[in-house]
């Protein structure tokens, strides 16, 4: 018989790795594990010593998974919360939301949630009183046509209660199991997930953070009934199932916010264990494959069968007549995506919405607004009749996590973008719906992953994963020439924008706001020392990667006595330090690579001498992924600046987090530089 379990030892890329702490913390109280039991050490805490800054911590969370046969599998989950409220951010933890799967309001074939209890234990007057939760505090929403929301919120919560909660869930899919989180937002003092699995299902187990999960196994059964017959000469029939109970344990685990700047997906991140169902084996010869391949995850999604996904691959063109109408025969590949796009957003707005399927495409296309799915599965069919091939590419989005691609997986994608094969340049051109302007390799940021797989027949398997994070040259050019005339500095400022930093240019409106020369209105910034005139942005017709920009300025020089005071960059970079923690658990993921380069020429006026200047030097980063250069020179009455500001990485992991810090504060202060001018 097969192996039960298959205990990965793979993580999924080096610098993609769980962020543990190096080393784990000591506790300040070990809490009592038998629920409705709260410690009187545990009621009496008021901080926890190795997070000062925790609003509130897990005293523990354990859980249950339990598989039962009442003619056929069903998968039941218990959980088990204990939290202790630390300051009154804390409260917050005592409205507890709980989605859970359920594509139907009817209680077959969807998981339902039970035994719902909560109480609340606070110290009054040395005594502990017990608030238990009230029925009326507990509620059902659906979300929307998977999921539902179980809420509650437990009563008589402030600042030192400690509250517990139990729920139940009942899933009849049992072919895929949620991950289980050792480690959450909050500190977890402990935790513990029983599960036991029937041998007759073949799981992957992937434990990250392996160091810091204890794991026990033991063989175990499961007692199953079934019925022959029906109606009153039906016989009931009992037996056993053999199977294995794994114990998984964690102690102590620091918290992983979940508002960390600088990093895509916090659960990636967390100490867990994960589930991927690989087959069946009812009997010792008969193993039954789930998904043990990409190519099966591929037949699945391709399949004419498939009424969500692959029916649409041969959907019909719907806006024919206004593809035909923009339709010229001369127009070169890149153009005619460009046009079929076009076509496709002069009909279709995007909802906002990324997706893996499409349900009842025919409506969303009358409504005239739907996913990022819906409207790729329509610019696919405009694409084939301007004659081009034109693919799906499914991927996990960054913010969903990152995709096991060493275990197939249908579950772990959730959304696809589009490809388009150039044949005379043999190469993929990727888009997707969602964006504004058909800028080509480049995609919304939470689109552009590392693996993503091309659903196509036609390539070979090691041709179908792809990188369509580092499509594009992301880079600006900054050309200053200027002079000083008094207390002003007046000059001509030139900018040339590729890749992502062109598509933000036009896209992000944060960035037109806080960008002078996207924004006239704003003309007067910096406490009215700068205002600049003849505003010029050049856009390329069939190149939206490609900005460029122009505009005179005057800025105001700060002055004392008879001295001038100007930083000769004039248009600093970098003016904040986003990096202020003193500690990070999480490694540090920038949006992309990028790099930016200035040439700035400074004429000084007649009268003044250099008393002091910036000196010349070069940052860089171990391994060379941040590297930034910083030089200046005096050249007769001319002051030359060069600088180059290169982030060639996009991920530094948690221990280069001291040093990039430091490295930030650096460029910050060349940004800040001063040439001081003495008049003579």
């Amino acid at each position: 018989m097969r192996k039960l379990f298959i205990l990965c030892a793979f993580l999924l890329q080096y610098l993609l790795l769980p962020a543990y702490p190096q080393q784990a913390t000591t506790a300040t109280i070990e809490p009592n594990l038998k629920y409705g039991k709260p410690s009187k050490e545990e009621l009496s805490l008021t901080s926890y010593a190795p997070d000062t800054t925790a609003t509130a911590i897990y005293l523990f969370h354990q859980g249950q998974s339990d598989f039962i046969y009442h003619d056929g599998f069903q998968l039941t989950t218990e959980h088990w919360v204990r939290i202790k409220i630390l300051k009154p951010q804390g409260v917050s933890y005592a409205d507890v939301s709980v989605p859970y799967y359920s594509p139907t309001d009817k209680d077959e074939g969807q998981e339902r949630a039970s035994d719902i209890e909560g109480c609340s234990y606070n110290m009054e007057n040395g005594k502990c009183i017990k608030t238990p939760m009230k029925r009326e505090s507990i509620s059902f929403e659906r979300i929307n046509n998977l999921y539902k929301m179980l809420k509650f919120s437990l009563p008589a919560v402030k600042e030192g209660t400690v509250i517990e909660y139990h729920y139940k869930l009942y899933s009849d899919y049992f072919s895929h199991i949620d991950n289980w989180m050792m480690q959450e937002e909050l500190p977890m003092l402990y935790n513990q997930y029983k599960i036991t699995i029937p041998h007759v299902f073949v799981y992957n187990i992937e434990l990250r953070g392996k160091d810091y999960i204890q794991v026990k196994q033991r063989d175990s059964s499961i007692h199953a009934t079934e019925r022959d017959g029906s109606g009153a000469g039906g016989v009931s029939k009992d037996f056993t199932v053999s199977a294995q109970e794994t114990t998984f344990i964690s102690r102590n685990l620091p918290a992983i916010r979940q508002d960390e700047s600088y990093c895509w997906c916090p659960e990636d991140y967390k100490v867990q264990v994960s589930f991927d169902l690989q087959g069946t084996q009812f009997t010792p010869n008969e193993y039954k494959p789930y998904s043990q391949k990409w190519e099966d995850v591929d037949h699945q999604l391709l399949k004419p069968e498939n009424t969500q996904f692959g029916k649409y691959l041969s959907l019909t063109n719907p806006f024919r007549p206004e593809t035909k109408q923009a339709y010229n025969s001369e127009m070169n590949f890149e153009e005619k995506i460009i046009c079929a796009f076009q076509v496709l957003k002069k009909k279709m707005a995007w909802n906002g919405r990324y997706q893996l399927y499409s349900k009842e495409l025919e409506k969303v296309i009358k409504k005239g607004s739907g996913s990022n799915a819906d409207l790729n599965f329509i610019l696919i069919s405009i694409l084939k009749d301007f004659g081009l091939e034109a693919y799906p590419v499914a991927m996990s989005r960054r913010s969903s996590g990152i995709l096991p691609y060493n275990f197939p997986s249908l579950q772990k994608l959730n959304t696809f973008i589009v490809a388009v094969y150039d044949i005379s340049k043999q190469k993929y051109v990727f888009l997707d719906s969602s964006m504004a302007v058909p800028a080509l390799n480049i995609l919304p940021l939470d689109l552009a992953v590392n693996k993503a797989r091309i659903l196509s027949l036609k390539e070979k398997e090691d041709k179908k994963w792809v990188n369509v994070m580092a499509l594009s040259d992301n880079k600006s050019f900054m050309k200053i020439d200027a002079r000083i005339e008094g207390n002003q500095v007046k000059g001509h400022r030139s900018t040339v924008l590729y890749g992502q930093e062109a598509i933000e240019y036009q896209t992000n409106e944060k960035h037109k706001q806080d960008s002078l020369v996207s924004n006239p209105k704003n003309n007067v910034s910096q406490k009215e020392k700068l205002t600049f005139t003849n505003l010029k942005v050049k856009k390329q017709e069939n190149d939206y990667a490609l900005i460029e920009e122009e505009f005179d300025f005057v800025l105001q020089a700060d002055r004392t006595n008879d001295h001038l005071y100007i930083n000769p960059m004039l248009f600093p970079q970098l003016k904040n330090n986003p990096f202020i923690q003193t500690e990070r658990v999480l490694p540090i993921e920038f949006p992309y690579p990028y790099k930016f380069t200035m040439l700035s020429t400074l004429t000084l006026p007649d009268g003044y001498e250099v008393e002091e200047l910036p000196q010349s030097q070069t940052i860089r980063s171990e391994g060379d992924g941040l590297q930034c250069k910083y030089m200046i020179q005096k050249q007769g009455n001319t002051i030359l600046l060069n600088y180059v500001f290169h982030l060639k990485g996009y991920i530094f992991l948690s221990e280069q987090y001291k040093q990039l810090q430091e490295l930030w504060t650096k460029v910050i202060e060349k940004n800040n530089a001063l040439i001081v001018l003495k008049k003579i």
